[in-house]
């Protein structure tokens, strides 16, 4: 099979039978805004050794189903990339886009009876397997061994370069926090439509608690709202930048 290529603006993904890639691109690579200036993936290099930690340590601290780190470091020509095994399934989000099951609830379109089985298994399994986990690795300090990326929202409203780590209060700690779980980051098996693996971990890392919204129980649309609730994204920066 011949790796699939997929650019996205700030960055590439290789895909092969057995691996997924995710590599920045080299500076003469860069796609351009429209003003002809160089798209830079903010904190790239970061992301992609944040996502191999957690990955890493996601798989050896729980039984949450991760992929296997195959490669994490610069390529040949100098960018950095991020190798993982393949996930053959479909993502939760994609899920209803067609009839799953052997006696189709709908031979035409789209499938709201697969979708709607495939939503409540994926709740389920995310509220009494994956969230309880998350919540019992603890740290008294956020973010990844040292780094701190914040989920997606937070980045969007807050354009600063580095998030300092801080230090929890007395008597509290913080819980590893995936930072985007979305339906998009679910995989699925599409003949059984219950989870197979939760991927991309780039925003992965200790984090207040509150800061892990139930973004894998809305849909696109209510996902895109939560960039929009300045109110709940300040007041997670400030549990993110005050020690008290």
């Amino acid at each position: 099979m011949e790796p699939s290529i997929r650019n996205l603006a700030t960055k590439r993904y290789i895909i092969t039978s057995r691996s997924f890639t995710k590599k920045e691109y080299t500076p003469s690579e860069r796609q351009t805004n429209l003003k002809g200036e160089p798209i830079i993936w903010r904190w790239g290099p970061e992301r992609l050794q944040n996502e191999a930690s957690a990955l890493a340590f996601i798989r050896e601290r729980t039984t949450i189903p991760v992929p296997r780190v195959l490669y994490c470091g610069k390529d040949s020509d100098g960018a950095m990339c991020l190798e993982v095994e393949y996930i053959h399934g479909i993502t939760c989000d994609d899920i209803g886009e067609t009839c799953r099951m052997p006696q189709a609830h709908d031979s035409a379109g789209k499938c709201l009876e697969c979708e709607k089985i495939a939503f409540g298994n994926t709740n389920k399994f995310i509220e009494s397997e994956v969230i309880p986990q998350l919540r019992s690795l603890t740290s008294k300090q956020t973010g990844l061994n040292g780094v701190v990326i914040p989920p997606p929202r937070i980045q969007e409203f807050d354009g600063r370069t580095t998030w300092l780590p801080i230090r929890s209060p007395p008597g509290r700690e913080y819980v590893f926090c995936h930072g985007d779980l979305t339906r998009s980051n679910i995989i699925l098996d599409p003949e059984t439509l219950t989870v197979k693996s939760i991927i991309d971990w780039e925003t992965a890392g200790f984090l207040p608690e509150n800061l892990e919204l139930p973004l894998w129980r809305l849909d696109y649309a209510q996902y895109m709202d939560t960039f929009r609730d300045h109110a709940e994204i300040e007041q997670s920066i400030r549990l993110l930048t005050a020690e008290d």
